[in-house]
């Protein structure tokens, strides 16, 4: 078609230049195994690259250069054998195993510790920081689990992290439920099993660490969470609210203004911070959401903790679960923080979840109550104002509140 014209000959020549620009450029493309070595190399010197997948891209060759600068090596712009011997003498020298790991929360990382129905449920948060490392699978006390670790280093998303105006006011690495898609709807059912392992280390007096929470909606905005698990003051806590919001506006420190909302809770002190820690906690959530059946109920390890009568979201259709390590109210800088997560599983009846002894379950009381707390308390605005809260109920007479 183009016969006799010269545009053919010269767009073959820029087409041959090009190539041989990119190659030049990133001279160590060809070899995706030595590549992939690389790559795996650096996540497990900590330089994170993300997914391996033998492509020297923006983020891979940025991680290389600085693993090399930081132990005292030059890149010499090639990602080649010299450069993965330099990473194993690092290595070698840091005493780090450099065994593959997988980090990020993608969906296949996701299958290693929950099945295939409930990974497709999930997100991560928008509001997340930014490091792909904080989500690593591992083999951990006889399970495999997602090791989720925050640190102050990571900062957080500007909604957290500068929420009030100054830094360092919350962070969170979490995963949910699509929202509006795949959470939790009124007029079904849903039970959930998931096991949590908290080490000593974790909780301080100056912060509030949640591992997990249910969030309700009003007007398709999610709130304050309706349930939540948390470490708060260095006290093992479980915390529900539902009515009596307040809204009050808030600027970030990007100059962003919007709406802060809060509601009072009940607060159950539970009796030690022992039993929770240093051990896998299996809890396993029965959520009747059939309007005028509402139910939830709640184990650990197959013993009754908390049965909540009534609708968790009465202002909305939607309950929303989510887990990761999530700190706010930080007062000082806490240490770094890992969670252990494993063998998550979301279906429509207890006896579709694997490994759950139903049987047990059943002689749950229905009454509302919960088990295990000191006391609790009514809270809202009385911490703010350095008023005690009001006293609900005592230990063995919370069961039946």
């Amino acid at each position: 078609m183009f016969k006799g014209s010269p545009v053919m000959p010269k767009l073959k020549c820029v087409t041959m230049f090009l190539g041989c620009l990119f190659f030049l450029a990133f001279p160590g493309h060809s070899d995706t195994k030595q590549i992939t070595q690389i790559q795996s190399y650096l996540n497990a010197l900590g330089y994170s690259v993300g997914q391996v997948d033998g492509i020297i891209g923006t983020n891979s060759r940025k991680q290389l250069i600085k693993a090399l600068e930081e132990n005292g090596y030059k890149f010499d712009g090639r990602a080649d054998g010299n450069e993965a011997l330099i990473l194993e003498r690092i290595a070698k020298d840091k005493n780090v195993d450099l065994r593959e790991r997988f980090f990020g929360t993608s969906y296949k990382n996701l299958l290693q510790i929950m099945d295939k129905k409930t990974a497709e449920l999930f997100v991560p948060n928008n509001r997340n920081i930014d490091n792909v490392a904080s989500f690593e699978i591992v083999n951990f006390m006889g399970r495999k689990a997602a090791k989720m670790s925050i640190s102050m280093k990571d900062k957080g998303h500007p909604d957290d992290w500068g929420r009030f105006g100054f830094a360092g006011s919350a962070q969170r690495i979490q995963l949910q439920e699509k929202p509006k898609v795949h959470e939790m709807k009124d007029g079904k059912i849903y039970w959930y099993k998931f096991s949590i392992f908290i080490p000593n280390h974790v909780g301080s007096d100056f912060h509030t660490i949640s591992p997990f929470d249910l969030k309700d909606r009003k007007n398709g905005r999610q709130r304050d969470p309706a349930l939540a698990f948390t470490i708060t003051n260095n006290q093992v806590t479980f915390q529900l609210k539902r009515q009596g919001e307040q809204c009050k506006k808030i600027e970030n420190m990007q100059g962003k203004v919007s709406d802060f909302c809060e509601r009072p809770g009940l607060i159950a002190i539970m009796r030690s911070n022992h039993q929770f820690k240093n051990q896998w906690l299996d809890f396993v959530f029965q959520l009747d959401m059939r309007k005028g059946k509402e139910i939830t109920r709640f184990w650990i390890n197959e013993q009754i903790v908390g049965v909540i009568n009534g609708d968790l979201s009465p202002q909305g259709k939607f309950i929303g679960f989510k887990f990761g390590p999530y700190r706010n109210s930080i007062k000082k800088p806490p240490r770094d923080e890992v969670i252990y997560y494993a063998d998550i599983m979301r279906r429509n009846s207890c006896k579709n979840l694997e490994t759950v002894n139903c049987k047990k379950l059943r002689v749950a009381p229905f009454y509302s109550g919960i088990h295990g707390a000191e006391k609790v308390l009514r809270c809202f605005k009385e911490p703010e104002k350095r008023m005690p809260c009001q006293l609900i109920c005592e230990g063995r007479e919370c069961e039946q509140y």
